[in-house]
Order: C-alpha cells, then structure tokens, then sequence
C-alpha cells in the first residue's frame, strides 16, 4: 500500500511540477482555494504559494460559463452527482482566456453532511501557447487573502517553498493526510491523465 501511495504522489508531483496539470483545493466555509504553484505561474498569477478568495476565481470564469461551472460544482456538492466536471472558459493573466476541463470531489463533510473540502484538477485544453504576462499587482487578492488552509495540496506532495522544514509532527500531520487524500483523488489523477494522453 504504501508503494501504492508513493507512486501515486510521484505521478501528482510530476504533473504538478510540468504545470501539465493544476490541483486545487477548495475550503468552502473559509471561501478560499489553493491552486497549485506552477499552474499559477503558468497563468501568470503572482503569490504562487498563497490561497486566494474563491471570488478571485470566480470573476476570471467566462460570464458565459459561470453559471454551468457552479451549478456542476453545486449538484456535486448538494450530493446530486458523485462527482464535479465542467468545461469552461478562464482567463490568464496575460494570455486571454483558457478553454479548460476541471474535475473535482468533496472529501469531507461536516456531520450534518455539508460539503467542507473538494479537491480537483485541472487541464488546459487551449491550443495556442501560454504566455503570461504582467496585469496584475503583487498583494493580497480579496477578504481571504492571506489566510493559511492547512495543508494546501501541494504541501501534501512535499512542494512547499524551497528552504522550508517542517518538524517530525508536521511532517507525520502531512503523511497521514497525504496518505488519505491520496486514497481519495486518485480516480481523478487517472481521469486527467486519460486525457492528456488523448
């Protein structure tokens, strides 16, 4: 099992580290999200490494798509399907807008069964190359700018700021989370990669 987990985590961090693939990870009562560093960077967002407000994201949806986005993250949410897919326009910081396809899972409900945490990925499916460019200022971006998640999923994968240690306990919090959450987005991995194959 173990080696199982491993491979799999290899799989995600070369994905993440190409920028082939993005993963976030959303906290709906925090209303923030975390995307992976080299997705943003390859968008040409600033604070690779920092959440930003849900609304952030929002707003860089074509208006056209918004509404199928979020009623396909809603139905999934609300249990109506037993998964998030959609397709849709995002637009770059400097590239115009993405054509991407975003598949994601809740992994953890309150007791009362409202969605807290999905996690996803990412895939752009736009032809022309990413060129991104400046646009946008460096700083905070929205109300929940700033505000840590605890263990953001790339953390999860060991790709934190390079120079960063974590201590045996935040290490041991990390693998067992890891080792969980891996479990759970694994299908979504295979998914993802099915397609970039395609």
């Amino acid at each position: 099992m173990d080696m199982q987990y491993r491979a799999a985590g290899e799989a995600w961090r070369q994905a993440l580290e190409t920028g082939e693939l993005g993963v976030w990870d959303l906290r709906f009562e925090l209303e923030t999200v975390h995307h992976s560093p080299q997705w943003k960077r390859q968008l040409g967002f600033p604070d690779p490494h920092a959440a930003d407000s849900t609304h952030f994201w929002r707003c860089r949806v074509h208006p056209d798509d918004l509404d199928g986005m979020l009623a396909a993250m809603r139905a999934h949410a609300r249990g109506e399907q037993p998964g998030y897919e959609a397709r849709f326009r995002l637009r770059s910081n400097g590239s115009g807008y993405r054509v991407v396809h975003s598949r994601g899972r809740i992994i953890e409900r309150s007791v009362a069964g409202v969605a807290l945490r999905m996690v996803g990925t990412m895939i752009d499916l736009t032809g022309r190359p990413l060129t991104p460019g400046g646009g946008l200022p460096e700083g905070t971006r929205g109300v929940m700018a700033g505000q840590s998640l605890l263990l953001p999923f790339h953390r999860l994968l060991g790709a934190g700021p390079s120079g960063e240690v974590a201590s045996h306990a935040e290490m041991a919090r990390i693998a067992f989370e890891r080792d969980r959450v891996l479990g759970l987005v694994g299908d979504l991995l295979n998914a993802a990669a099915a397609q970039l194959a395609a």
